[in-house]
């Protein structure tokens, strides 16, 4: 069988028109191509329809969209099953892949592009080449070099020359491998970029840039998640883009940062009443509560009660004041337990961690008060 292969191959690599019993002719860039008929309907439903259809008069097929060495690598193929693939021409093979719906071409592609090595100078043009392709070997490949590589599209050259379309797909990706504040902040800068361009061409002197900038960029934003971004983040750049969201939105976003940040501590006695604080979600406090053998407390009292922990009180002074009105603290004492104590028996040399504010009314401990993360 391959010995048969090879010699059809030989016979259409002769292009001897007289001995090759050629029944079909392609006119590329003003150069002939001769090939048999029988090689091509087989595996194309496209060449079927030009062969047998309008498109053949028994005369050469005129091939305009393609050059000829790309055209005759794809009937190299399908003789042989092999082409010449390099960087040069992949994009051109893949696109004569899926025009004339060639699996075995768009496979064989598939496995040069996953083989490549992509870089933060290249993967954004292999991308952009190839994004409207079904290449699922190529889409790991450049997954997986923006995982172990620590690559990402929006900071990859070329990114602000990109189309609005790749951009789009960009911030539709589920695994982006960039924070949402570097993806918003280079979204943005790309949309303020494509619109000054505009202006530039146009030299509109009544031109708004606020305007035009949220106009354009709003199809990016239901992609973006701003739940997930820092606080701080929110307020030096989001917030002066306020442009382009309403007041509800900007209030939003920033109470959702500021709740993210933060974790809380409840505490709750035998009667269900209870008292809670909110911790950031640094605080060596949290890792303290969390290492409790046991929820309920070591020690307890009317007005306090403590839990044994492995860890040592901050040898810094604790930035935090007992004041008037607060009940309850959650503190450390000398030795490192973790307790909850009332105001009016707190010391100097407690170390306050933070205030408690009650959840329901007539909070008191009961002996086995249960502290817990929530």
């Amino acid at each position: 069988m391959a010995q048969f292969v090879n010699e059809r191959y030989q016979i259409f690599k002769s292009q001897d028109y007289k001995n090759g019993a050629f029944d079909l002719t392609f006119d590329v860039e003003g150069k002939e191509i001769y090939a048999h008929k029988y090689m091509l309907l087989s595996v194309s439903e496209v060449f079927n329809r030009m062969v047998s259809g309008t498109w053949n008069n028994g005369e050469s097929i005129k091939i305009e969209a393609y050059s000829y060495n790309n055209f005759y690598e794809l009937l190299t193929f399908l003789y042989s099953g092999e082409c010449s693939l390099t960087d040069e021409n992949i994009f051109v093979m893949v696109d004569l892949s899926e025009f004339y719906q060639i699996k075995a071409l768009q496979q064989k592609c598939d496995e040069y592009l996953s083989q490549k090595e992509y870089t933060k100078e290249n993967v954004l043009m292999f991308f952009e080449g190839l994004s409207n392709y079904t290449l699922p070997l190529f889409e790991k490949a450049v997954l997986k070099a923006m995982k172990e590589n620590g690559l990402n599209l929006v900071e990859s050259d070329g990114f602000m020359e990109t189309s609005k379309e790749i951009v789009k797909k960009i911030a539709c990706f589920e695994d982006r491998f960039v924070t949402e504040e570097k993806l918003f902040e280079k979204v943005y800068q790309w949309t303020e970029k494509q619109i000054t361009n505009k202006q530039n061409k146009a030299n509109n002197e009544t031109f708004d840039l606020n305007n035009s900038v949220k106009s354009e960029i709003k199809e990016f934003l239901p992609f973006i998640n701003f739940k997930k971004m820092k606080l701080s983040f929110l307020i030096s750049f989001v917030v002066k883009k306020g442009f382009l969201f309403s007041y509800d939105e900007l209030s939003e976003m920033l109470e959702n940062a500021e709740s993210e940040l933060k974790i809380k501590v409840k505490i709750t006695n035998s009667y269900g009443q209870s008292i809670s604080c909110m911790l950031p979600h640094d605080s060596p406090a949290i890792e303290n509560i969390k290492s409790l053998k046991k929820s309920f407390p070591f020690e307890s009292y009317d007005q306090y009660q403590y839990w044994q922990t492995q860890f040592k009180r901050p040898t810094t002074p604790s930035p935090l004041k007992k004041r008037d009105g607060v009940e309850w603290y959650l503190l450390y004492l000398r030795r490192g337990q973790i307790g909850v104590f009332h105001n009016s028996i707190i010391h100097d040399n407690y170390y306050l961690i933070a205030e408690m504010t009650a959840e329901t009314s007539g909070f008191g401990c009961t002996g086995d008060c249960k502290i817990e993360i929530e």
